[in-house]
């Protein structure tokens, strides 16, 4: 067993340098946080002063980020605005050193973006009061998605693998993800809502909300039930495998000719936060994947990755270094 998960880090240790592709809604989270002061008069809604405020990439830009800290040479491609959010993101990306050549900023479209309110009273712990999103009205134009599909096309040139991170926006659909996703030597796939419209990637990486959308089968009931509809939903996408994350439950392997593979989680049960931990399952499976490690192999590191983050606030990411380090600790026992 210990060998094993030598092995594992010894993939971990491959990351460094492997060039790979995200296409998908690159958004920006904001987060203020503040005091609660009172409540106000006009409304019945607290009034809050903010004393900090936090920039952070979300959804496929949270995706960039991971396998950047990974080691990856990434490269985005998706679409931002000619705005200050878009200022903001494409800085968040150039302080990490990643190339921002293939993003495109097109005239007249509003950044997407997430603004978090958390605050408390000045002794208590701050919790979110309300979320406020914009930039879900950009349409794509012919003139932007052909831009889109260029820019995909010249990315793709020297990249062992595509993820598509699709978040609902539009993106996949208006780019035809699935055709350079076809033409692509290794491809990923995380759709938030619209995993059955893409047919003949090499690998998914549903959670179970989106498994069972998809499938029609819960999950969390497990057995031969799950397994049935995995490999159903795995044979009718034309996937050579898919990767379903089941929080608390650990992982699910559908993997062509092989009996399903059931991983438990890494680590606590009692995730402090999942959000962005599908990101940073889907960009550890894919390098792993890139490495020459087998779909179990590849499996076990995210499942170790998304134990990692999960135990932290907000989108996160983790490094080979530290991922390395919980690998050979949960071999050697230390971790149950």
């Amino acid at each position: 067993m210990r060998g094993k998960w030598r092995d594992l880090a010894g993939v971990v240790k491959r990351f460094s340098g492997h060039r790979v592709v995200v296409l998908g809604d690159l958004v920006l989270d904001r987060y203020w946080y503040g005091e609660v002061q009172r409540m106000s008069r006009e409304a019945p809604v607290p009034v809050v002063r903010i004393e900090e405020t936090k920039l952070m990439p979300g959804c496929a830009a949270n995706t960039v980020m991971n396998l950047r800290a990974l080691g990856a040479e990434v490269v985005p491609v998706g679409v931002v605005g000619k705005d200050r959010e878009g200022d903001a993101l494409t800085g968040l990306f150039d302080q990490a050193g990643v190339d921002c050549s293939r993003i495109v900023r097109a005239k007249g479209w509003v950044t997407p973006t997430k603004t978090r309110v958390l605050a408390g009273s000045a002794h208590a712990p701050r919790q979110q009061l309300v979320r406020v999103d914009s930039g879900e009205g950009n349409l794509f134009t012919p003139g932007v998605a052909d831009t889109v599909k260029r820019a995909i096309e010249k990315a793709l040139d020297k990249a062992e693998a595509l993820i598509i991170s699709d978040y609902g926006y539009g993106l996949a659909k208006a780019a035809e993800a699935e055709r350079y996703a076809r033409k692509a030597a290794l491809s990923a796939l995380d759709s938030r809502f619209g995993i059955k419209s893409f047919h003949g990637l090499t690998t998914a990486t549903p959670n179970e909300e989106e498994f069972g959308e998809a499938s029609g089968a819960d999950a969390k009931d497990g057995g031969k039930m799950l397994e049935r509809a995995g490999e159903k939903l795995r044979g009718e996408l034309g996937l050579q495998a898919l990767l379903v994350t089941r929080g608390s439950r650990g992982m699910s392997l559908f993997e062509k000719g092989k009996k399903p593979l059931h991983i438990p989680i890494v680590g606590s049960d009692q995730a402090v936060d999942v959000t962005g931990a599908g990101d940073t399952v889907i960009s550890a499976y894919v390098l792993a994947l890139c490495c020459k490690a087998s779909f179990a192999e590849a499996a076990h590191i995210a499942n170790v990755a998304g134990g990692i983050v999960v135990e932290r606030h907000g989108p996160a990411t983790t490094n080979p270094k530290e991922l390395c380090a919980r690998i050979e600790a949960w071999g050697k026992g230390i971790l149950k």
